[in-house]
């Protein structure tokens, strides 16, 4: 019987070293690193390290040497051809025609690593992984989804990833029920967390689930609160006046830290009419006469003026505002009635400011363009002159008119 177990186990051995044998570390290996994230590092030798090796081992590095000077060039399919199946060189093309939006190729690059790899430099999860989002990026979303089913059962290094691909290629395909069940399974210390938020915001939103699109707009903010959209997210599933306010205002705020006027336009316009509600529902308890502040009065007989500033007319939206709710909070009756007045009065003289900034800039408008059509007018002078130059004192025109014989000679 023991006999019988030790030679078992020597067959497994010699099995083992064989499978080994037929399938040993290709020479190049031991000078690269290739990470789970498939980033590639060449391991350089000083010379005295260079020294040290084989004459074999001479001759394949300074090759490798030579192909990395392709690829540091750029020249990523001319190092390809230089040294064929190198393994680093396939994942380098499979991200260079990814990079190029030319899907195909990569996946085609993909299936090499995948296929010729048979001694694990890369590990098969990872390859697996970046096939299937090279399958969806081409629209094969079966055959993506088919990869990434075998890796969400258990954990793994592209746990998370599969699950976000997945819910991803569900929702390109408008199965937002099965997009959200897979969004909602990355936790929040994944690097997946904060686009899966934004998958499953918008998925709610196509659901007409404004809780669950909520929820997914406050972890965007509180994973990302320097993003302005994600704002202009909960301002959108809020149903709560005050809530939509605040977080226009803080949209705004960090739009105009972008330097983007359009869109603190846009928010502006979204401010208005729940902003004028409150004036209006104050103004609704006072019984004697009042005229109401209405800032869309306001804004539409001063239309034409100066409608290219965005800076000036959300500084003064946000005054007007801010007054008028401090007179609400502060008064009632006939002391929230002065305060209206004065309110009403303060932009009459404001308009009147107004016309004449406008009057002002427009009249600089047309010195700016009349200055510029003199300067054109000189220019073209200046040319038609130079031209006439040129022809009275060219060498042809003074031979013809000047060189030439007298007619009495």
């Amino acid at each position: 019987m023991k006999i019988k177990i030790f030679i078992s186990l020597i067959c497994i051995i010699l099995s083992l070293g064989y499978a080994f044998a037929i399938n040993p570390k290709p020479d190049y290996a031991k000078f690269y690193n290739i990470s789970n994230d498939l980033n590639i590092k060449f391991n350089q030798l000083d010379k005295d390290r260079q020294k040290t090796l084989s004459k074999e081992d001479k001759k394949l590095y300074k090759k490798l040497l030579k192909n990395e000077k392709y690829v540091a060039k750029g020249k990523i399919e001319k190092a390809d051809k230089y040294y064929p199946n190198l393994i680093p060189n396939y994942i380098r093309l499979m991200d260079f025609y990814n990079a190029k939006s030319e899907y195909q190729k990569a996946l085609d690059y993909a299936n090499k690593i995948k296929e010729e790899d048979k001694w694990n430099l890369v590990q098969r999860p990872v390859i697996d992984y970046r096939i299937a989002v090279l399958y969806s990026r081409c629209g094969d979303y079966l055959n993506s989804n088919k990869i990434l089913a075998a890796y969400i059962k258990t954990k793994n290094p592209v746990y998370d990833a599969s699950l976000f691909q997945l819910g991803q290629n569900y929702f390109y395909m408008q199965d937002y029920k099965n997009a959200v069940l897979y969004e909602s399974k990355i936790s929040n210390d994944s690097r997946f967390f904060v686009p899966a938020q934004e998958i499953l915001f918008t998925a709610y939103t196509v659901m007409k689930n404004p809780a669950g699109a909520y929820k997914s707009a406050a972890n965007l903010i509180k994973y990302c609160p320097n993003e302005p959209n994600n704002y202009m997210r909960l301002a959108y599933t809020t149903s709560n006046p005050d809530e939509k306010l605040i977080n226009y205002y803080k949209a705004k705020n960090l739009y105009f830290a972008q330097n983007s006027l359009s869109m603190v336009k846009k928010i502006n316009e979204l401010i208005v009419p729940i902003e004028q509600k409150r004036i209006d529902k104050a103004y609704d308890k006072i019984t004697n006469y009042c005229k109401k502040p209405d800032w869309i009065k306001i804004r539409k007989r001063n239309q034409d003026l100066l409608k290219d500033d965005i800076i000036y007319w959300d500084r003064r939206q946000d005054d007007f505002f801010e007054t008028a709710n401090d007179c609400i909070k502060r008064y009632s009756g006939n002391n929230l009635i002065a305060c209206f007045s004065e309110l009403n009065n303060s932009q009459t003289l404001l308009d009147k400011d107004l016309s004449e900034e406008n009057a002002r800039r427009l009249e600089a408008k047309q010195r700016e363009e009349q200055n510029i059509l003199l300067q054109q007018q000189n220019a073209l002078l200046k040319e038609q002159n130079r031209l006439r130059y040129y022809q009275w004192y060219s060498p042809r025109y003074y031979d013809y008119y000047f060189g030439r014989y007298p007619y009495y000679w």
